[in-house]
């Protein structure tokens, strides 16, 4: 190996604080230990990683990129100490989450509450993302499990349906459709509204509701996620139709949350790779999603 690890954390010392004595201080070694390994690395590798003048050092062009690909080592490094940290914690170690945007704002924190509550020594790392990269992050090894709006076909991929819930309306406060327990969508079409954004799947979903039911609206903004709809609503700016579960318990002051007479459904999935080995951690929660996606929320299907 060329380019051994000892190296690579010297190097990467100096590229962090930008100096041989800044990188001495962070590795709690003396100064000219980091120059000479500085030195043996470059003459090693053959490649000139610093232009030095007047006692400081310059990062040269294959330096920086030298420094990106050490950043996934450590990143890699970072990653296998967790998993050691883990271990030694027992079998209680760790749970990576994923969810869709919406899912992550009150109905999977929910559930991520209730299990820690009986698992305090779980680690729980959790994060949002789009449907369109959750294939990857699962396959790759990156998520345990993912909680979706939509289900997601696709090869490798086991995918069960939990619960249905629906598109609502939210109306800015004082509007007169506010006085409506249900909103029907014919009594949206003069109305300016603020739509997902058709490039994505609720954005076709909407379109094709108005479409079957005959209705012809007046799209005044579009939007990738029903928080930035919400805002608008809360600014007067339209009528929004977006999913209930971003909208649960109405968190948003100044909006109104009507349910719409006519269904555009939506299911939330559980999928997980068919790759993923068996993880106690894992499984409990993934237990727990299954349990309370089907018993407690909207619609069971």
């Amino acid at each position: 190996m060329r380019f051994k690890l000892r190296q690579m954390e010297v190097f990467r010392a100096v590229m962090i604080s930008g100096s041989v004595s800044g990188a001495a201080r962070l590795l709690y070694v003396s100064q000219p230990a980091v120059s000479k390994l500085l030195a043996h690395t470059e003459t090693n590798l053959g490649l000139k990683l610093f232009n030095r003048s007047s006692g400081r050092l310059t990062p040269t062009k294959i330096a920086l990129s030298l420094y990106e690909e050490v950043s996934h080592v450590y990143d890699a490094a970072a990653r296998v100490d967790a998993f050691v940290e883990n271990a030694l914690r027992g079998p209680s170690g760790s749970v990576n989450v994923i969810c869709s945007p919406s899912l992550g704002l009150s109905v999977v924190p929910r559930l991520i509450a209730e299990f820690l509550q009986a698992h305090p020594q779980v680690t729980i790392r959790f994060h949002t993302t789009l449907i369109q990269d959750m294939q990857t992050e699962l396959l790759s090894g990156k998520a345990d499990l993912a909680i979706c709006v939509l289900p997601i076909e696709a090869q490798h991929l086991k995918s069960e349906k939990l619960m249905q819930g629906q598109m609502v309306c939210a109306i800015p406060d004082g509007h007169q459709l506010c006085e409506h327990d249900v909103i029907s969508l014919s009594q949206l079409e003069h109305e300016k509204l603020v739509l997902y954004s058709r490039s994505i799947p609720f954005g076709n979903m909407q379109v094709a509701a108005f479409e079957r039911y005959g209705c012809n609206v007046l799209r005044t903004v579009e939007v990738p996620r029903a928080e930035l709809a919400c805002s608008l609503v809360r600014q007067g700016v339209g009528i929004a139709i977006i999913d209930q579960f971003s909208v649960e318990g109405n968190p948003w002051h100044g909006v109104t949350i009507r349910p719409l007479k006519e269904e555009i459904p939506i299911s939330v999935s559980l999928v997980r790779s068919v790759f993923t080995k068996p993880d106690a951690a894992a499984d409990q929660f993934v237990e727990l999603v299954q349990r309370r996606l089907s018993e407690q929320y909207y619609i069971k299907l």
